[in-house]
């Protein structure tokens, strides 16, 4: 019964009456619970749903329909197959007792007189329970459609007493046509009809066969929906059918027709797609969903006003139903070549940062190969620099030539509240012009971004950076679904454990190359740089320098004072070398108290002796080391590339010769000093 009551709330109201209906009678099972016929359910909770029902449709006479229908959807169940092999009206009716108990157990039924096309059938409440009107009005629609389990006509039901109304017990009077009835158990009347029945099946039987063959088919999706059609209007006769469908939530509207012009076709289409009436004519219209989505509707229609039978609404159901999972097999293919292609491109960017080595290689391969796997225009990494908080555009690729883009961008929490949430809370978020973000709404005008996504990249808790893709028309691309969250964060789970690494790779290069003691470039680190320095002399007059630093004096700090005291000098020196150095110049300590500077893009001698005078002049006030002041002079030696040597060995050779020259004119000055004649 309750399978009944909400198919025909829903074909009134769809969904949302069916919902309606279980909040206004307070059931406490789902619509899924109530629609399985194998479920019971208490008497209180019927006559709710009754009671919603009749409130919802505005019917009065619901409760009898649901009676009415309720002997309809049996007709091919066990229940029905048991009742027909009475073998006529009046003998189901006379056993209308062990009937009632396969229907109810709050209600007993009795037959007090039967006779062929006439019945009179007591009701009344069982111990414990009461009658309703809609109780009774339920039995009346039972009653009622006793004889349709023979193919017969309703029969006609009145009620002269009734217990719901203060009665003692329900007593209905049920009316059929005798004759009727008799013709229909005439077996050859039967033999008739069941001969009609099995031509039926048969010819069903190969419609589900060519509805097989359409599931399986390799035909394209077209081909299928257009046969669909076709079918369809065989099965149901009108001279104009027409399947109108999205095959995917974003496609445009496709339609198939049989006996009507596309564009008169689609004209309709979007009229009953809009919920509303087909002008002109009558039309039987049915929705193509699944449980997976809804795609569009299926229509038969006649351009004048002609009505069609109920089994024809339901043979026009089946052909939907049917297209409906053509579409669910055509968007379940494309779904997973969609996963293929998202596999296949986090496998590519998988491989890509496998090879990458710094951290700054890993956020250039991943900002150069994500593209492949989350359509964009432009695609950013930023890393975190913890020393610093802020967020630093390490590597970005765009799809745009020409467009703006700034390099060097960094971000702090001050900037915007986004970048605080995004280190307390990481998690995906989508902008786009309408942002209240001022920050994010100015970066995204500078770069003429139209929609932007942002991903953290987190390796065990440990907040790496963002990942930043953006969009500069059509800005639905970076619409916050679950594909797209699943392809951000998918790329980003890949980057996390490749940035690390890279992260791990910088310290230990760093280490290689950089002296522990001062932090500045070791003898490893001083070839790389001047390599990578001659490397990218162009053609031009620039060229490449480098001095020789030497500490004078330098062993009596360390006897005098200890050898911590001469390391705290020794990093103090470092720092002073610094002070005095252009942004492209380099310094490194060789060992001990040696030192050696990098000067890039020299154009002229003068640069060369103005950069020793400088280094001279750092060492000229005393470095304090534990509070005592030590004075220590520098000696210099520099030469220039390719001047004063081709390779690298041979211009080393000649700044440690003029260094070691420098040294020496140093001494022989302080030598001619102490032997002076004083002053009188």
């Amino acid at each position: 019964m309750t399978s009944v009551l909400v198919r025909l709330v829903r074909n009134h109201g769809g969904d949302g009456a069916v919902a309606e209906l279980l909040r206004r009678a307070g059931s406490r099972h789902e619509a899924a619970y109530l629609e399985d016929a194998d479920n019971w359910v208490s008497q209180p909770e019927v006559w709710a749903l009754m009671q919603a029902g009749v409130q919802l449709t505005g019917d009065p006479a619901f409760s009898r329909r649901v009676g009415e229908e309720t002997v309809t959807q049996h007709a091919g169940k066990q229940v029905a197959t048991l009742l027909r092999s009475l073998g006529s009206v009046e003998a189901v009716l006379q056993a209308v007792a062990q009937t009632a108990g396969k229907l109810t157990t709050t209600t007993e039924l009795e037959a007090i007189e039967v006779a062929p096309g006439r019945a009179t059938v007591r009701a009344a409440a069982r111990e414990g329970f009461t009658r309703s009107p809609q109780n009774c009005e339920l039995t009346t629609g039972l009653l009622s459609s006793t004889p349709s389990l023979f193919g017969l006509p309703n029969a006609r039901v009145q009620e002269s007493e009734c217990q719901a109304r203060g009665g003692v017990q329900c007593l209905y009077t049920v009316t059929w046509d005798a004759e009727q009835a008799a013709a229909a158990a005439d077996p050859q009347q039967r033999v008739t009809a069941l001969e009609a029945q099995l031509t039926a099946m048969s010819e069903r039987l190969h419609s589900v066969y060519a509805i097989a063959s359409d599931l399986v088919s390799t035909e394209d999706l077209e081909t299928v929906l257009q046969r669909i059609v076709e079918r369809a209007a065989d099965a149901v006769r009108a001279p104009s059918h027409i399947l109108a469908v999205r095959p995917h939530e974003d496609a445009e509207l496709q339609v198939y027709t049989r006996g009507i012009g596309e564009a008169e076709a689609r004209r309709l289409a979007l009229c009953t797609l809009a919920g509303n009436d087909v002008p002109g004519g009558s039309a039987l219209v049915v929705d193509v969903d699944s449980g997976r989505r809804s795609y569009g509707q299926l229509i038969a229609r006649y351009a004048s006003t002609v009505e069609f039978f109920p089994q024809e609404q339901e043979m026009l159901s089946l052909y939907a139903k049917h297209a409906a999972a053509v579409l669910d097999m055509a968007l379940a293919l494309q779904q997973s070549a969609q996963r293929h292609e998202q596999v296949s491109s986090l496998l590519a960017l998988s491989h890509a940062l496998a090879n990458a080595g710094t951290s700054h290689e890993v956020a250039e391969r991943l900002a150069a190969a994500a593209p492949n796997v989350v359509d964009c225009d432009r695609m950013r990494v930023w890393l975190w620099d913890g020393y610093e908080r802020c967020l630093r555009s390490t590597a970005a690729w765009t799809r745009v030539p020409g467009a703006p883009d700034p390099p060097d961008l960094t971000i702090s929490p001050d900037d915007t509240p986004h970048m605080q949430s995004m280190l307390t809370e990481p998690r995906p978020i989508f902008f786009d012009t309408d942002t209240d973000d001022p920050y994010t709404s100015r970066l995204m005008a500078a770069l003429g971004v139209a929609a932007l996504a942002i991903v953290p990249i987190i390796a065990r808790d440990v907040f790496l950076g963002i990942l930043t893709a953006a969009v500069t028309e059509r800005p639905e691309r970076l619409r916050a679904d679950g594909d797209l969250l699943q392809r951000l964060t998918g790329v980003a789970a890949l980057a996390a454990p490749a940035i690390q690494s890279g992260q791990l790779f910088d310290q230990l290069r760093y280490k290689a190359s950089h002296d522990a003691l001062t932090g500045l470039l070791n003898r490893i680190g001083f070839r790389q740089s001047i390599d990578a320095a001659l490397n990218n002399v162009g053609t031009g007059e620039e060229r490449v320098a480098l001095l020789f630093v030497d500490l004078n004096r330098f062993k009596q700090v360390n006897d005098l004072h200890g050898h911590d005291a001469g390391d705290e000098l020794i990093r103090q020196a470092g720092a002073r070398l610094l002070t005095i150095c252009r942004g492209t110049d380099e310094v490194a300590r060789l060992g001990g108290d040696e030192f050696a500077i990098i000067l890039a893009d020299v154009r002229h001698d003068e640069q060369v002796r103005a950069a020793e005078r400088r280094v001279r002049r750092a060492f000229r006030e005393p470095f304090s080391v534990g509070g005592i002041p030590i004075s220590v002079s520098a000696s210099v030696g520099g030469g220039i590339w390719p001047d004063d040597g081709h390779t690298v060995t041979e211009l080393v050779r000649h700044a440690d010769a003029a260094m070691y020259e420098d040294k020496a004119q140093s001494r022989r000055a302080s030598v001619m000093a102490q032997h002076a004649p004083a002053a009188r």
